[in-house]
């Protein structure tokens, strides 16, 4: 990732908000069903955690996918140079 120094930056962003926006949502999923109360609010509180927990999965799976597009362009770009050499 010495190529792209910006990467690093935004996928360590991406685990940090990913990680920030499960506790949140959870956290406040949780206190927005008592504040309900009842069955609804207990929905509420399941739904909500359910939210959370996709975004946080979206948000882990895209910095992989990141991660996965720089070894691709890395591993290009080191296939084209073994192929483009001309023999010893």
């Amino acid at each position: 990732m010495q190529k792209y120094p910006f990467l690093r930056y935004a996928t360590s962003v991406l685990r940090v908000v990913g990680w920030i926006v499960l506790v949140v949502g959870v956290i406040g999923s949780i206190i927005y069903g008592i504040i309900q109360g009842g069955i609804y609010g207990g929905l509420l509180a399941v739904a909500g955690v359910i939210v959370s927990f996709l975004a946080w999965l979206s948000l882990l799976a895209t910095r992989e996918l990141v991660y996965i597009l720089v070894n691709i362009e890395e591993n290009t770009r080191n296939t084209a140079e073994r192929i483009t050499k001309e023999p010893d």
